[in-house]
């Protein structure tokens, strides 16, 4: 299957799952409103999907992904064997993680908390933080399970099923906070609040752990034709070569990884020191944010890593390889440079249209913009770092991926110190951005050493003509912005209404502008190949 037509399955599947969770968040938003409640549920949240993220999707998932592509290649029973033992092995290691995180959930809340300052309201938040923290953990459970089923349902070419998945998680943040909150909060006993957190945030957690259990059912079935099954008793002690080349190659990876996740820490005991509600707003906009991420940059990025673990598997040339790198990374770049043009004038009206209603006002929706706004200059170093992450991986040089995280690490807490004392929740966001653009700088730059044979035409070309794009785009909206304010019209249409229109419009100019000229891109190409 070519990367164009597997990034098409994957986006769609993934635009739905995408979809989901910016309604999952409208209705957090409506029923919760940005308060310390949320706050507390988001920080807990945070905690095993940190775990997640660095394991499970991150170095467990990319580890698994290009040893087992390559055992198909070469071996469908040794395959199957090492998915079987994948399964047994670091199920029993994140069973242990998980139990111990429960037990230890006060001092990891502590760790995320330390810039918070004290008094009655900061140790109700602790509280409910610990409780929902316990109830949660057993959340990357599920996650790492389901990281190793995706991988195999990457290899096998079922991207669809992989990516909309998740809208079953989604689907469990929602039943959590409409059906399940309510549920406890009329009937649930009252040893709840004192125990474990407030009843109404109780409710959403455990519609977590039920999203996450079917999210990973539905993986697992996709994979039902491997003939594998998690009860399976295991013949021998499942600790192969292969399992040994997954742990050797995600031991670079989780230090690299682990980097991230220590900006994310230290980002939120920033957040959690700032005004009430500086969590839920930075969580907000950062979801908008993975709407192109998520669909766009994660999907490639997902798909380019067993693509490129093939053709090296194969012996491909440096041309051979150049050429599915840089077709994946001219492919994310097309598609999150406009994402960029409509976020930078775009922000309050997506606000508005996605979370102010209810409990959300029109300063939480102001405050969350600001914050989309800084965070969208990372929107172009985001789709490159999962393009190149995942060719690091495939030639296993994750030695220099971890070297640029680690070094991040300094960055971002440099950035924090500087941005959040002068522009608040909003200092926080656009130090991400800077640290991210950063580290994709140097990721670009590394790629040097291999000698790759780009196609510096077809770069040159393409990047020219994706700058005439921005510019025109962004000059249309930004000069129909004073006519739109003058209609009388839309003064009178209800808030959501008028956000709507204002977004189809630009959003109508953007997508039209540069669909015309990837068209004219295209055709210039396949000119100059021709001739």
């Amino acid at each position: 299957m070519s990367l164009g037509k597997s990034s098409l399955l994957f986006a769609v599947g993934t635009f739905l799952s995408r979809l989901t969770g910016v309604l999952r968040e409208s209705v957090l938003a409506g029923i919760f409103g940005a308060n310390f409640l949320l706050d507390a549920f988001i920080v807990a949240n945070r905690i095993p999907n940190l775990l997640r993220e660095l394991l499970a999707e991150g170095a467990l998932g990319a580890s698994f992904t290009q040893v087992y592509a390559t055992l198909k290649e070469d071996d469908a029973a040794r395959a199957r064997r090492f998915l079987l033992q994948s399964f047994q092995f670091f199920s029993l290691i994140i069973g242990v993680l998980c139990v111990l995180g429960m037990i230890f959930a006060p001092e990891i809340v502590k760790m995320m908390t330390l810039f918070s300052s004290q008094g009655v309201r900061h140790a109700q938040f602790s509280h409910d933080t610990v409780g929902l923290t316990r109830i949660l953990f057993p959340f990357i459970a599920f996650m790492t399970v389901g990281a190793i089923a995706s991988g195999a349902l990457h290899q096998k070419g079922r991207f669809f099923l992989s990516a909309i998945s998740s809208v079953a998680l989604n689907l469990g943040y929602i039943i959590g906070a409409i059906v399940l909150s309510r549920a406890l909060v009329q009937f649930g006993p009252e040893w709840i609040d004192t125990s474990l957190a407030e009843r109404s945030v109780t409710g959403l957690a455990l519609g977590v752990l039920l999203g996450g259990f079917c999210q990973t059912w539905i993986q697992l079935w996709g994979i039902r034709g491997e003939q594998v099954s998690l009860f399976q008793r295991p013949q021998s002690v499942p600790w192969s070569q292969d399992i040994k080349k997954v742990c050797r190659l995600m031991g670079p990876m989780v230090i690299a990884g682990s980097a991230g996740q220590i900006n994310v820490l230290v980002n939120t005991n920033f957040a959690t020191a700032l005004q009430e509600g500086s969590v839920t707003w930075l969580n907000f906009s950062f979801r908008v944010l993975q709407l192109p991420i998520g669909i766009f940059a994660v999907g490639l990025g997902i798909i380019s890593l067993p693509a490129l673990s093939r053709v090296i598997a194969r012996k491909g040339t440096k041309g051979d390889v150049a050429e599915k790198l840089q077709e994946a990374l001219l492919l994310v770049t097309w598609l999150v440079v406009p994402c960029l043009c409509f976020l930078l004038l775009n922000a309050l009206p997506v606000t508005q249209l996605l979370y102010q209603h209810g409990k959300f006002t029109s300063l939480d929706s102001q405050a969350t913009a600001d914050a989309l706004y800084c965070y969208s200059f990372s929107l172009i170093a985001y789709g490159l770092l999962k393009v190149l992450s995942s060719y690091y991986y495939a030639v296993e040089r994750t030695n220099y991926a971890m070297k640029v995280s680690l070094f991040s690490i300094l960055v971002n807490f440099a950035a924090n110190m500087f941005f959040v004392s002068s522009f608040g929740h909003k200092g926080l966001a656009l130090s991400t951005s800077c640290t991210l653009t950063l580290n994709a700088l140097f990721l670009v730059w590394g790629l040097r050493q291999d000698r790759l044979l780009w196609q510096k035409r077809k770069l040159a070309i393409s990047i020219s003509m994706m700058s005439l794009a921005f510019a025109l785009a962004f000059g249309l909206q930004y000069g129909i912005q004073p006519f739109l304010a003058e209609f009388s019209f839309l003064s009178g249409l209800a808030l959501k209404w008028r956000a709507s229109l204002v977004i189809l419009i630009n959003g109508s100019m953007v997508v039209t502008t540069f669909a015309a000229f990837w068209w004219i891109l295209a055709r210039k190409l396949k000119t100059g190949q021709a001739s």
